[in-house]
């Protein structure tokens, strides 16, 4: 992998983490308009801004894993909010 891969890719993992921490809130608001406050919903409300500055830390410090774990971040509240309301 040579730096421009590498620097596109620690990019385009910022920009996922960042739509992340705008989206997840808001996707959080809507479903708690819409059918009230679960507590599985906090994953929505928590784990996307941490996602969001560890993406930018990545890209900025040139840190593939951490990019790797902002991603995984972003990725994680909806199956992680699935599996706790189906317990």
């Amino acid at each position: 992998m040579d730096v421009g891969d590498l620097d596109l890719w620690l990019s385009r993992v910022r920009n996922l983490t960042v739509v992340a921490a705008v989206a997840y809130p808001a996707l959080g608001i809507f479903l708690t308009v819409d059918e009230g406050w679960h507590w599985s919903y906090l994953a929505l409300f928590l784990l996307s801004p941490v996602a969001a500055v560890l993406g930018i830390r990545a890209q900025r410090e040139i840190r593939g894993g951490l990019a790797a774990g902002a991603m995984a971040l972003a990725v994680a509240p909806l199956p992680l909010m699935a599996a706790v309301e189906a317990l």
